[in-house]
């Protein structure tokens, strides 16, 4: 008899499926996305149940042909647990790869990217660059990087002093003093300062958020992000 095919996994996502299941969402390394249903775990005497949770290292098996495959087995390689603010940007980052990267679609490098996040966010890494970080490292894995060193209409450089609105499909487009109010735009220092990862200048923190959130909408749409409605309810005031 065969030995089972393991694969090493991170759970992303789960949801009660009939009386006694769930439908788990795997990040698996060589195989992108994977629904799996998973048997039985409600149960109390589950021996699956106390290690499908999200951020612990998996490996798993399945079987099934279809989009949605069942969990023939799982072991667990190494706990992960995140509490706090850490914990609720676990679960952003778990939601922009499942918003990201289609089932079945493999992206090079997204695993080690993920798991070199999880790495981080159980240290003391400050979370702003590590967030954003990871926002572009995923924007460039799935091909939607935004262009942050030169100006869309000519490629030039960009010029010091100058200010520009970020157009999705099509770059960064200079503005003038008459065309700024109301528009969304940022200056050419602190793109620059996101395109080269300097996170030093802590007042370019909002336009970086904002800037990748642009970006990323290109990419994941514009239905909002469950994890980020939960990370804005919990903070205080």
């Amino acid at each position: 008899m065969n030995a089972p095919d393991f694969h090493k996994a991170w759970l992303l996502h789960r949801r009660p499926y009939k009386e006694r299941s769930v439908i788990a969402r795997f990040l698996v390394e060589g195989h992108g996305i994977v629904a799996m249903v998973a048997q039985g775990v409600r149960q109390s005497r589950s021996r699956y149940g106390p290690s499908l949770q999200s951020f612990h290292q998996l490996q798993v098996c399945w079987r099934g042909r279809g989009e949605l495959k069942t969990l023939t087995d799982l072991e667990l390689d190494q706990h992960v647990f995140l509490t706090g603010e850490r914990l609720y940007c676990g679960f952003y980052v778990n939601e922009l790869l499942l918003r990201s990267i289609l089932p079945g679609q493999l992206v090079e490098g997204v695993t080690e990217l993920y798991q070199a996040t999880l790495s981080e966010l159980q240290q003391d890494t400050p979370l702003e660059p590590l967030l954003r970080s990871f926002e572009l490292d995923l924007l460039e894995l799935c091909g939607y990087a935004p262009p942050l060193a030169w100006e869309a209409v000519n490629g030039n450089d960009l010029q010091d002093g100058a200010r520009y609105r970020f157009v999705p499909g099509r770059g960064l487009i200079q503005v003038t003093d008459s065309q700024r109010p109301g528009q969304l735009c940022y200056s050419a220092e602190l793109l620059r300062a996101l395109a080269e990862r300097d996170f030093t200048n802590p007042d370019y923190y909002p336009g970086f958020k904002k800037l990748l959130r642009q970006a990323m909408a290109t990419l994941i749409g514009e239905r909002p992000l469950q994890s980020r409605m939960l990370f804005a309810r919990k903070k205080p005031g």
